[in-house]
């Protein structure tokens, strides 16, 4: 399996109440139902006070590297990828378990 890690931390001026980022929320919360290669989608705020922590984080477990390819390019990951590349920068990780 791979797991796919990503972390978005809020560009200055944006916030969790910002409409973009309750429309992007909603927008994570619908693609395991339109990306049947999701085997597992678990996401949300981060709840720490840390100022090192990030604003908002997503764990996707895929069966193969085929797989999160297949995500990648999927057509309903791509617009919110771009809702996110808006609001927040990011990083992310792949490994294998």
């Amino acid at each position: 399996m791979i797991v796919h890690l990503v972390m978005f931390r809020f560009k200055p001026g944006v916030s969790r109440q910002d409409a973009r980022v309750v429309a992007v929320a909603k927008a994570m919360e619908d693609l395991p139902k339109q990306i049947p290669v999701i085997r597992s989608w678990h996401h949300g705020f981060n709840m720490s006070e840390d100022v090192l922590a990030w604003d908002y984080g997503l764990q996707a477990v895929f069966n193969s590297e085929a797989d999160l390819q297949t995500y990648f390019e999927h057509p309903a990951h791509l617009p919110v990828l771009e809702l996110w590349d808006e609001i927040a920068t990011l990083g992310f990780t792949d490994f294998v378990v």
